[in-house]
């Protein structure tokens, strides 16, 4: 059985599963090198049916996550272009007008210059007479949704030749939830699988459980979109504090560890008056119409740093509370969670720390762009098929090159033959910064040793190199470290052993300022680990413990090789673009080690 599971959305991606396993995931930003991406994932699809080596006739099912689509917003690709003066220019003349139930203009029409055709398949003529325009974008009625659905099932059908038949469209937080729950390695009778994000399909949350027996996840409680509204009030707060919502919600996690005084309490009184919880259920203030505007006056008279703080203790504070009545109410010791808030280790961190909580997983990239994933492993279970969980997260395109490709180069650097791995170590030793572009790339935002930046995590300065010569991010934000999943105990905190290979939850640190001071979080000394087994990646895990023989320290200094803004690199030349463009030491390839002479 082969299933082709689509994100058409935020960060669009294609998944293909065959029988029971996912063998391939990527998202369109990788290959269009346009972040966050959400356009028709065309090339993504193309390389799944290419790697997966099946034509488009031998595709059982395709299904697409979501059915609530406000495609006249594609039109404008506002995730991946408007800036922060778009986006608030759009609160101001048109949510703003509307919220307060006053004329207000066509989106299309305010933002008329960022109305982007030229791609499939708004490109396509006999396609868009098929496309719901005349309809608003936020109008979900069914008669909109059928317009949208049948617009969706032209192109998919146009794009590779399938019957539209084999088309259909899932729930998004069952898409949520069936992700977290069997992309993870746990199979508990009884976990309780949450779900919590902005919006999806009229709701931003969900509980569910899994009966073993049935080999099923039945969903206990959701939650509306008036009622629950963590995911969009930390989304607005982003913009508030002029950075991107949907994508810059990290480093508003990143901000919050360094102001821990008085102003943080009055902040987050703020944010707990607007949303309530009561036992298992959420109340969100009725009053409040306009939760940007609310919050523009409301916090006008604190600073930046205070809302941070206030907004992740708001935010770590209400996730637990609900967590520990859920437990309460449905039983049970075992916790997956996933949607866009899953994205926020710190509070993942404090959800491990849970005392009745036994297990707890959070699998990589959560957000929108898995629920490509999530939509094939839903089809897999409502056809009684056992999901198996992912062995890791290198579900992305191989890395194509040959010596073609190297020779025009070698007048410009010095490039040698890969024999082992000890050659990279010595390279680290000796103080280099290197980009690793390996095998298979990595599906989601975090980059897990293939397609990454390595450095020695003893040396502070290399924050300062990487930062400045290489990535240009923000001061504040930290970088993590790959940790070895044998040596753990030496480096962080974990006496439940939770397991984190994706780089998903946060752990405090034993001296860490003093073992890996390049790859902690300065202001709280806590980590993102990757904690790596020797399974998930052989030759990243064997680097990492040669570096551990060397110096006693059993981590390396780990972040995504891109540069700032950009996806991370998919291919030989996405890697010699960026190598060529910063002041990266080495380039780690299969086959050849290029560097800077």
């Amino acid at each position: 059985m082969n299933i082709l599971g689509l994100c058409w959305d935020i960060a669009s991606s294609a998944a293909i599963s065959i029988n029971n396993k996912i063998e391939y995931a990527a998202s369109e930003e990788r290959f269009s090198r346009i972040k966050s991406d959400e356009q028709y994932p065309l090339n993504a699809i193309d390389d799944a049916i290419r790697f997966c080596k099946i034509s488009p006739d031998q595709l059982d099912k395709i299904v697409i996550g979501g059915r609530e689509m406000a495609f006249r917003y594609y039109l404008l690709n506002k995730t991946s272009t408007f800036s922060v003066g778009d986006l608030i220019e759009l609160m101001e003349k048109y949510w703003r007008p509307k919220l307060q139930g006053k004329d207000y203009p066509d989106m299309l029409e305010l933002f008329e210059n960022k109305i982007d055709m030229s791609n499939f398949p708004f490109n396509s003529k006999e396609l868009m007479t098929f496309f719901p325009m005349e309809i608003d974008h936020h109008d979900y009625s069914d008669t909109y949704q059928e317009k949208t659905h049948e617009f969706i099932r032209k192109s998919i059908s146009a794009h590779i030749g399938v019957t539209e038949k084999i088309i259909s469209f899932i729930d998004h937080h069952s898409c949520h939830a069936t992700y977290g729950f069997y992309s993870s390695p746990i199979r508990d009778d009884g976990t309780l699988v949450f779900t919590v994000d902005s919006y999806g399909d009229g709701l931003s949350g969900t509980i569910s459980r899994y009966n073993k027996k049935e080999q099923k996840i039945e969903r206990l409680k959701s939650y509306s979109i008036q009622d629950f509204r963590l995911g969009r009030i930390y989304r607005l707060t982003t913009l508030l504090l002029r950075m991107l919502p949907g994508e810059h919600e990290y480093k508003v996690m990143g901000l919050a560890a360094y102001y821990n005084g008085p102003q943080k309490k009055q902040v987050q009184k703020i944010f707990e008056e607007m949303q309530t919880i009561d036992g298992t259920d959420f109340k969100f203030d009725p009053e409040i119409k306009n939760i940007y505007d609310h919050l523009e006056t409301k916090l006008k008279n604190f600073r930046f740093d205070h809302i941070a703080a206030g907004l992740q203790s708001f935010t770590e504070d209400l996730l637990i509370k609900w967590i520990e009545n859920s437990l309460k109410e449905f039983g049970g010791d075992v916790v997956v969670l996933s949607g866009g808030v899953s994205m926020n280790i710190k509070a993942n961190q404090k959800i491990w720390q849970i005392p009745n909580i036994t297990k707890f997983f959070v699998s990589g990239g959560g957000a929108d762009l898995s629920l490509a994933i999530g939509a094939c492993y839903h089809e897999m279970e409502q056809r009684d098929v056992n999901p198996a969980p992912l062995d890791n997260m290198y579900l992305g395109p191989s890395i194509v090159y040959d010596e073609m490709d190297v020779k025009p180069i070698s007048d410009k650097y010095s490039i040698s033959e890969f024999k082992n791995v000890k050659q990279i170590l010595d390279k680290i030793l000796d103080g280099k910064i290197i980009a690793s572009c390996l095998g298979r790339a990595e599906f989601g935002p975090r980059a897990l040793g293939n397609r990454s930046i390595l450095a020695d995590p003893r040396k502070q300065e290399n924050v300062e190199i990487i930062n400045k010569k290489i990535k240009n991010r923000d001061f504040w934000m930290p970088f993590a470290p790959i940790i070895l999943h044998e040596f753990q105990d030496q480096i962080i905190i974990n006496p439940k052993k939770i397991e984190c290979p994706y780089m998903t939850i946060g752990f405090e640190t034993i001296n860490g300022n003093e073992k890996i001071p390049a790859a902690i979080h300065k202001a709280d000394h806590t980590v993102r680990p990757l904690i790596l087994k020797n399974e998930h990646n052989p030759k990243i895990w064997e680097l990492t413990n040669l570096f551990y023989e060397k110096t006693g320290i059993p981590a390396l200094l780990n972040t995504s090789f891109n540069l700032h803004g950009k996806p991370i690199v998919n291919s030989f030349s996405d890697a010699l673009s960026v190598f060529e463009q910063s002041d990266l030491d080495v380039l780690w390839l299969d086959n050849h080690i290029i560097e800077k002479i």
